[in-house]
């Protein structure tokens, strides 16, 4: 996951805050069925004013959301797991046009990216 945050650190946009990350073998994350097998995280888009850990959470629709460095995230995001993001949803729809993203209800303020394995217990998180 730090791989994909560098190149966006380079658009001087300030660090990449996440929210709910599923533990790495997985386990109970409570709010967050989805979240429970390890294979879940949610990141905050990015913000044209470099507040991203300091202000609030923004929307896809706020003057201060940053399309262009968020685009840049979600590419280097599939770039550093090159075949394992199985759907990253968030309603912006330029970037659901794009083919980048998908939406899901109450996706507004976060991007929620599922990896995904060729072999998994759990047929949601098969590539």
């Amino acid at each position: 996951m730090s791989n994909a945050f560098f190149p966006t650190s380079t658009t001087n946009q300030g660090k990449v805050p996440y929210g709910d990350a599923g533990f790495e073998h997985g386990g109970d994350l409570p709010g967050h069925a989805s979240h429970d097998n390890g294979m879940d995280i949610d990141i905050w888009p990015i913000r044209t004013d470099n507040a991203q850990c300091i202000a609030g959470r923004i929307t896809w629709e706020s003057t201060t959301y940053d399309r262009a460095a968020t685009r840049q995230l979600i590419q280097a995001v599939r770039a550093a797991a090159p075949g394992h993001v199985k759907y990253i949803w968030f309603n912006d729809p330029t970037l659901i046009n794009e083919g980048l993203t998908m939406n899901w209800p109450a996706h507004d303020n976060h991007l929620h990216v599922r990896y995904c394995e060729k072999v998994h217990p759990n047929s949601t998180y098969v590539c």
